[in-house]
């Protein structure tokens, strides 16, 4: 009769070591745009709920991206400029992102494009703002969301805005 031995403590202790340590590491990126990312330990009181990030990868000298993954598996993208500043997110997945947390002081210029909507009768589809300050786009039905919010001027020299939107 063959009998199975539990697995030793000391066969699994190194692995769960290394992935104890990678998750205190983690980071969650609260960025903004038009502020500077800001890197919080992941168990922070006041973080992001379980949004985190996966790379941050340099893509040109003019900025880099951040690409987060929220518990609902909507995928964020952050654009950073040379100056630490975020000029641009765009996002898609099921469900959409929280975009007060994303827009930060320019949540208010995408209400307001949800209420003039509202206010022409029309509920739901394309929200779209075009502003010297702000051009936003966010769209889709549930469980396919996608969009896009960039800062004209904070936008590197040389790079073409529409090559990073979906």
């Amino acid at each position: 009769m063959l009998t199975m031995k539990p697995p030793s403590f000391t066969m699994w202790r190194t692995p769960a070591f290394a992935l104890a340590a990678s998750l205190l590491l983690c980071t969650n990126v609260q960025a903004a745009l038009g502020r500077a990312p800001q890197a919080r330990p992941a168990d922070a009181a006041d973080a992001a709920p379980a949004a985190r990030q996966l790379r941050a990868a340099p893509v040109n000298e003019a900025y880099t991206v951040s690409t987060l993954v929220e518990p609902t598996g909507t995928v964020v993208r952050e654009f950073v400029n040379a100056q630490q500043q975020v000029f641009a997110v765009v996002w898609a997945g099921p469900v959409l992102p929280d975009l007060a947390v994303f827009f930060g002081d320019h949540f208010t210029a995408y209400q307001q494009a949800v209420q003039q909507k509202r206010a022409a009768g029309q509920r739901g589809g394309v929200v779209h703002a075009r502003k010297p300050e702000l051009v936003m786009l966010s769209r889709g039905r549930m469980g396919n969301f996608e969009g896009y919010a960039y800062i004209p001027t904070l936008v590197p020299h040389g790079v073409d805005i529409k090559t990073l939107l979906p």
